[in-house]
């Protein structure tokens, strides 16, 4: 193969035939070029000056007339060698950019033929055409050319490889289809001032699939110039607006932006509907808050409770006004439920709020009692059947009164009933129900306690009483058959300690919220935070603020002050609309003083190394209970046996829904009693099963 002649190849482009042209048989028909061959005029504005610069030269050697009037010419034609000079400078000057600019015309029209194949009716490059890079162009296309998306993409990605060497510039290709005209704009290729942080955000999401089109923007920044905040734009899809898609992405954002130098921790704001997220730094949470002995809070109906994000202040708003009125903790045994009720109940007295409450294990609430405030805190499970009892007629009292004196529900003084751990107390009134003592199943089943529980939790609200509840789970079976209404009531939330999949859905509508607490830290946990949504937060820690020496003698200097600091010099007054829950209290109250009085323990036995014929086995009468939608295949539980709790293990689990609402109806638990024979067991909606204590107590007689 013969070698080329890179002169020859420039002589040929400049004074040769168009490219069209070249080596086409005359009777061949083709279109056009676009681009038409490349004529110089250079030549004649240099030959020009070159004249005049020689002129002298050859007037000398004229030997005819006619050449000495040449000669005479050329001699004046000498005088303007100057401006000729420049003259034939500039035309070059213009000859070369003429002659880039045709290079660059060519190579467009090459590209468009090779991935459109279609052959352009026009090509202007700007002039002056860029020296390094193509700087614009524009290319007009036949009438009603289709042009491919994938051919497009193709096209830009040659114009960008062959004009983009630098990497100064980017270029931009729109193609025009309403006027067949393509057109290519060069903008140079500002500094990366970027700080590494905003490139790994920005490399990671354009190089992912999660989002579409993301573009990440600095949105703040701090003092000393650091930033603090940043805007991440996209396109909105359907996965952008789905809660556990956004947990996700902000747990991968927050480990792409890493530790922030301030220690604070990253959070984010999710616009899904405007196609939009901000990343911003919150303060991190405290390990511990003592709870402070100032009112942190001077509304005396808002009882704080925990320390959020910025130390900013939760609490439990309990006004009529409130649409958040009934407060719902949850957490596991030792998982601080108690130290929450002690805070928001001496909140609660401080602002001049009674209350009352159960303690089905007799060991949670007992510090209580005798607090100002309180008027009784009930242990026995048929006189809290009572104690409900005697609070629906007091609700019903009330709003009786609202009714005939015609005065808002506000004016009502406030009254706060303390339910925890009432799963354990549910499973006991369902116990009692099936009682050997036909009187107190006759009781019982007249108090009603779990119907007057599901009205007091739907109706008490305007009545001005506020129900505080503490349990392990949030099952809907807690709160009767009007579940989804009365759940609703419990607007301010509380869980401590790591949710199950099932009870994060359950107390906060969402499965992610919830579940990643760091249990390392006590008192961690999610509330409810002022505009509705769950929040991270530290519950501020109040002692037991039992007098008793037993008590009181195992608490710091610390602690003491701050029990002495919350104590009101003055007792909240109680105002009762009902003669039965005044009744009641004042009988509870005289039952305490009898027991603090005459009551009397028995000293704790010694289990002996061997069992002996004489030994008994005693089942602690307060068992953990839980509802029985909520046992599983192998769960041991306890089932009534002629009045003796007998451990089972459950074969198999059936539950019973509501095909509209998805509410439980009925659960089914196979037992297998030996052999081939299983019991079936059935539980409505409302009924919990009570599950066995991890040790039992032999003791010998």
């Amino acid at each position: 193969m013969a070698q080329r002649d890179p002169l020859k190849d420039i002589l040929i482009e400049l004074f040769g035939p168009a490219p069209g042209a070249r080596n086409r048989p005359s009777s061949q028909s083709a279109p056009e070029p676009a681009v038409g061959a490349y004529r110089t005029l250079a030549p004649v504005a240099v030959a020009s000056a070159a004249l005049a610069f020689y002129a002298p030269q050859l007037a000398d050697t004229a030997l005819t007339d006619a050449v000495k009037q040449a000669g005479q010419l050329i001699t004046t034609l000498h005088s303007y060698r100057g401006p000729l000079a420049i003259l034939a400078v500039a035309w070059i000057a213009v000859d070369i950019l003429r002659w880039r600019g045709h290079r660059q015309s060519l190579a467009l029209e090459a590209q468009l033929r090779q991935t459109t194949r279609h052959l352009p009716v026009k090509v202007t490059v700007a002039f002056p055409p860029g020296i390094g890079a193509l700087r614009s162009a524009k290319i007009r296309l036949p009438r009603g050319a289709i042009i491919r998306p994938k051919e497009m993409d193709e096209f830009t990605t040659a114009v960008r490889g062959a004009a983009g060497r630098t990497g100064t510039h980017t270029y931009t290709v729109r193609h025009h289809a309403h006027r067949d005209l393509i057109l290519i704009t060069r903008t140079p290729i500002e500094p990366d001032t970027r700080s590494p942080r905003h490139k790994a955000l920005q490399t990671a999401l354009s190089a992912g699939t999660i989002f579409k089109e993301p573009a990440v923007t600095v949105n703040s920044y701090d003092d000393d110039g650091i930033e603090i905040g940043y805007k991440i734009t996209f396109t909105p899809s359907l996965n952008s607006g789905a809660r556990g898609f956004q947990t996700k992405v902000d747990e991968a954002l927050a480990a792409l932006a890493g530790d922030h130098e301030s220690g604070r921790t990253w959070a984010t704001e999710w616009i899904p509907s405007e196609g939009y997220l901000v990343m911003y730094l919150r303060a991190p949470l405290p390990t511990r808050v003592d709870h402070p002995l100032a009112l942190v809070d001077e509304n005396l109906r808002h009882l704080p409770y925990a320390t959020g994000a910025a130390n900013l202040s939760l609490y439990w708003d309990v006004s009529t006004k409130s649409n958040k009125p009934h407060c719902l903790i949850v957490g596991p045994t030792g998982g601080g439920k108690t130290s929450v009720i002690r805070t928001l109940l001496t909140e609660a007295s401080r602002r001049g709020i009674p209350f009352l409450g159960v303690d089905p294990k007799m060991i949670e609430l007992d510090g209580l009692e005798g607090y100002p405030g309180c008027a009784a805190i009930v242990y026995d499970a048929v006189r809290s059947a009572m104690l409900v009892r005697a609070l629906h007629a007091e609700m019903m009292a009330r709003n009786h009164y609202v009714h005939v004196k015609k005065i808002e529900p506000s004016q009502l003084p406030l009254l706060i009933a303390v339910l925890d751990e009432f799963f354990i107390l549910s499973g006991k009134w369902q116990r009692l129900a099936k009682d050997e003592d036909e009187e107190i199943r006759t009781q019982i089943k007249q108090l009603d306690p779990l119907g007057a529980w599901a009205d007091l939790a739907v109706l008490a609200r305007s009545a001005g009483i506020r129900l505080l509840l503490g349990v392990q789970r949030p099952d809907a079976s807690l709160f009767g058959s009007s579940s989804g209404n009365a759940r609703d009531n419990f607007g301010t939330r509380i869980s401590l300690g790591n949710l199950s999949q099932d009870g994060a859905l359950m107390m906060w509508g969402d499965a992610h919220v919830g579940r990643e607490v760091d249990t390392s830290i006590p008192g961690r946990g999610v509330v409810t935070a002022l505009d509705g949504s769950p929040v991270d937060a530290q519950m501020w820690w109040t002692p037991n603020v039992d007098p008793h020496p037993n008590k009181w003698n195992q608490l710091s200097k610390q602690e003491k002050a701050i029990v002495h600091g919350l104590t009101p010099t003055e007792s909240p007054t109680f105002e009762f609309f009902s003669t039965e829950l005044r009744e009641f209290v004042e009988s509870e109250r005289a039952l305490a003083r009898r027991a603090r009085e005459y009551g009397d323990a028995p000293e704790p036995s010694i289990l002996t190394d061997f069992a002996t014929d004489h030994d008994t086995v005693v089942v602690d009468d307060v068992a953990d209970a839980i509802p029985a939608a909520a046992v599983t295949e192998g769960m041991v539980i306890l089932l009534d046996d002629n009045g003796h709790q007998v451990p089972v293990t459950v074969d198999t689990v059936t539950i019973l829904r509501d095909k509209d609402t998805g509410d439980v109806l009925e659960t089914v638990l196979s037992i297998n009693t030996g052999g081939r024979v299983k019991t079936t067991v059935h539980f409505d909606a409302t009924e919990v099963v009570m599950l066995p204590e991890p040790d039992t107590v032999h003791t010998t007689v």
